[in-house]
């Protein structure tokens, strides 16, 4: 049987002039997944900002929980945007300003006397998909790819590019006055999609070039995911920014990857077979894709518990 699985798998480690400075990692990722959502976020921490790594844990972990929660209604308004609706610049600017509003407040949660939002400062990107359709947001810096088969070729290109007014050192962040001017929403069907890539500027710096777009080797990130556990992985990435990465950037340095994976379940090896089935016990969480086929979606709720062997063919 050949089985389909979202997964999710991200990385921030400290960079080598934070960690001569003891400064901690700025930089964040999150995940999430429920209803058959899976979204991913990542933030990069503004060095001139004192608290910025707690702005960047904060606004990742609330971009998850709102994608997770109104995925259909925001791709919904996105389509009216993109239809001509004649009061699309008033919607698209009424979703941003939502979507600001709840990273804000749960970033505005976190402040006190001796921290204030500005000291939070931090850019921000995000995604998420569903039923063969995405939603991507971006603020600031840093690079969002995707993973392309077409035809008998795999290809990633470039989702959302980084904006720093044309100047390194130079970004913007979900904490500034007009933020809302900066948020870059997209939204589509997942044609031949086969996973999604983020990254921060130290990264950015290696793996992306304003002229030829992303680096050949960048699909080896989703590649190499492949038969691999998130913890497993998670530690695959880690010490690749800290050994290849860090060699090129002193910044903090972070990853998240979003990855559809096909595997022939009689091919997987039985540690990976336990990951790859967990959380799947009933058939409302199994899709048949073809008659040898299946997509399992765990962040559904099983309704009851059904005979799943045919899963394991």
């Amino acid at each position: 049987m050949i089985l389909q699985k979202w997964k999710q798998c991200g990385a921030a480690v400290q960079g080598v002039d934070h960690i001569h400075a003891n400064v901690p990692c700025q930089d964040n990722v999150a995940h999430a997944a429920m209803n058959g959502v899976y979204a991913i976020a990542l933030s990069d921490g503004g060095g001139s900002r004192k608290f910025s790594h707690i702005g960047s844990e904060h606004a990742t972990k609330a971009a998850c929980e709102l994608l997770v929660q109104k995925f259909d209604t925001y791709y919904s308004i996105l389509d009216q945007i993109k239809g001509g609706d004649p009061k699309a610049d008033k919607l698209l600017l009424r979703l941003r300003l939502e979507i600001l509003d709840a990273v804000l407040s749960a970033m505005r949660a976190q402040t006190t006397a001796e921290r204030t939002l500005y000291d939070f400062g931090c850019t921000l990107q995000f995604t998420a998909v569903k039923d063969g359709r995405y939603i991507v947001g971006h603020v600031g810096d840093g690079v969002i790819a995707a993973l392309y088969q077409k035809g008998l070729s795999r290809k990633v290109e470039v989702l959302s590019h980084p904006e720093n007014a044309g100047a390194p050192n130079v970004t913007f962040f979900v904490t500034d006055h007009d933020a809302e001017a900066h948020l870059r929403l997209s939204h589509g069907e997942c044609r031949q999609l086969e996973g999604i890539l983020m990254m921060s500027d130290g990264p950015e710096e290696v793996l992306y070039t304003t002229a030829g777009g992303m680096h050949k080797n960048t699909q080896k990130l989703f590649d190499n995911y492949m038969g691999h556990g998130r913890a497993e992985y998670t530690a695959a990435l880690e010490k690749f920014l800290k050994g290849n990465i860090a060699k090129h950037s002193y910044d903090d340095l972070s990853l998240n990857v979003l990855y559809l994976e096909t595997a022939d379940y009689a091919a997987l090896s039985p540690e990976y077979k336990q990951e790859v089935l967990e959380g799947v016990t009933a058939k409302n969480q199994v899709r048949h894709i073809s008659s040898y086929a299946c997509l399992l979606d765990p962040s559904t709720p099983a309704k009851g518990a059904d005979d799943l062997s045919f899963l394991r063919c």
